[in-house]
């Protein structure tokens, strides 16, 4: 280990000598007196790691949230009902599939097997997915399309898993914590930037995208493989794979993971803990998957509005990111939880309270005009600000419970069920949305059906005993 570098004293010229090596200056992180190495610089390697969660962002932003999915439901349908029901179903194909895969392929990731192939692979899927979105245009048979989302989807989520994955290959011990809030960090701005350059194009369309029908709606399925190419490639270029040790056991993974569920479930407390998971993440993958498509059937918002809502939704998500830290050093993770379930459901229900001319349940005697023009439309804005920061609140919080709860000799295996069984149901809740929607041919029975899987969470996480064992 490199020894810290001693503060300059007074007078004398700053001097940051490069490694070209590394590439990053030294004492650049660590405000020019290296304390520890741990704060001194990044390698190459482990910067261009904190870029590869940032190639996943997009796709969720513009494709999965605020852009694709209402063009989606709202246009390439010959119906919103329709468009609702075959979006639900696509979501939940899309999430039993990774439920079935991310066990499987995260024994591959635990047993020694070379990583680089398998995240370069995931990689190249969730370009060529996005890119086909392009050629989405109106008149195209929805159930192509469909099933090109869903492989975007599920391409997406494997390049998480297996991002994840290199973080003990690609950094040293002491630089994890660090590079897992920076590549956050990066993350949510890569989201916000993408969300402001639909924008930018919405406001002022060039002349070649104006002549292309709804183009603004498709070109985020570019925008989305462009982000792949620009944040993934530079840790491909760069990585270092580990040496394969041993030839991947899908069985023996498997079997890990029965075996910590079968220890986890015998224990009440974490049984508890986990149905709450489990079920929450039910509940949030109705909202965020059906949120936008909902506004934009209410109030006719297009892309340019949609944009702003999701720098909304973003803007709330990123500050109680931040702020949940400080609370739960306050309240607790317990309680921060139980407020981020009850924060996402009061905007859940202000969501589906409010419509085109109703407010929260109340008539407005407003009627719709230009877009952001009505105390609706601002309703349904605070109520997703109120479900962003609530669900920040309570992954900070289930997470910090996790690692209390988990027995510290096993904290590796837990998390990994705590991945697992946030994926393993999430494909019920838009599955039935579809189902409902198809019967009901609105889109609010879902919103309802989120709420009580919020409920049901709180409940649950209700009768966990607050975990007091301090992580180092």
């Amino acid at each position: 280990m490199a020894a810290a570098r001693p503060c300059r004293s007074h007078g004398e010229p700053a001097r940051r000598p490069v490694d070209r090596r590394r590439g990053w200056r030294a004492g650049a992180l660590g405000g020019g007196c290296a304390k520890d190495d741990a704060l001194a610089r990044l390698t190459r390697q482990e910067a261009a790691w904190s870029l590869t969660e940032a190639a996943n962002e997009p796709y969720f932003n513009l494709v999965q949230r605020y852009v694709f999915a209402p063009y989606f439901a709202g246009t390439l349908a010959t119906s919103q009902a329709q468009g609702a029901s075959i979006w639900g179903y696509a979501l939940g194909l899309s999430g039993l599939a990774i439920a079935i895969l991310a066990p499987v392929l995260g024994s591959i990731a635990d047993s020694g097997a070379r990583l680089k192939p398998w995240l370069a692979g995931a990689g190249a899927l969730a370009f060529a997915a996005s890119l086909a979105l392009w050629f989405a245009a109106p008149g195209t048979a929805l159930i192509p399309v469909a099933f090109t989302v869903i492989l975007g989807m599920v391409a997406v989520e494997l390049m998480t898993q297996f991002s994840n994955a290199f973080l003990p290959v690609a950094a040293r011990p002491a630089q994890m914590g660090l590079l897992s809030g920076l590549s956050f960090g990066i993350s949510q701005i890569a989201g916000m930037v993408v969300l402001l350059i639909v924008l930018a194009l919405a406001s002022a369309t060039p002349g070649w995208l104006a002549a292309v029908p709804h183009g603004v709606d498709r070109i985020a399925g570019p925008i989305a493989a462009v982000s792949v190419l620009l944040f993934l490639s530079p840790f491909l270029i760069v990585a270092r794979d580990r040496v394969a040790t041993q030839r991947p056991s899908v069985r023996q993974g498997l079997d890990d993971l029965k075996a910590t569920l079968r220890e986890a479930w015998a224990d009440r407390n974490m049984r508890l803990f986990l149905i709450a998971r489990m079920v929450s993440a039910d509940g949030m993958a109705i909202i965020f998957g059906f949120g936008a498509v909902l506004a934009a059937a209410m109030f006719g918002w297009k892309a340019d509005t949609l944009a702003r809502f999701g720098l909304v939704i973003t803007s709330f998500g990123v500050i109680g990111g931040f702020s949940g830290g400080f609370i739960d050093g306050r309240i607790g993770s317990k309680k921060l939880t139980l407020l981020g379930l009850a924060l996402m459901a009061f905007g859940a229900a202000s969501v589906m309270l409010t419509d085109g001319s109703r407010l929260f349940g109340i008539e407005t005697g407003v009627p719709l005009g230009a877009p952001l023009s009505t105390p609706q439309e601002w309703g349904v804005m605070v109520g997703g600000a109120f479900i962003a920061a609530g669900a920040a609140f309570s992954i900070a919080g289930m997470r910090t419970m996790m690692a209390m709860l988990a027995p510290p000799a096993n904290v590796a295996a837990y998390f990994g069920l705590f991945a697992f069984v946030g994926k393993a149901t999430a494909f019920v809740g838009p599955t039935l949305v579809g189902l409902m929607v198809t019967l009901t041919g609105s889109i609010r029975p879902g919103i309802a059906l989120a709420i009580l899987f919020l409920g049901i969470a709180g409940l649950s996480l209700s009768f966990v005993r607050s975990p007091i064992r301090q992580v180092d």
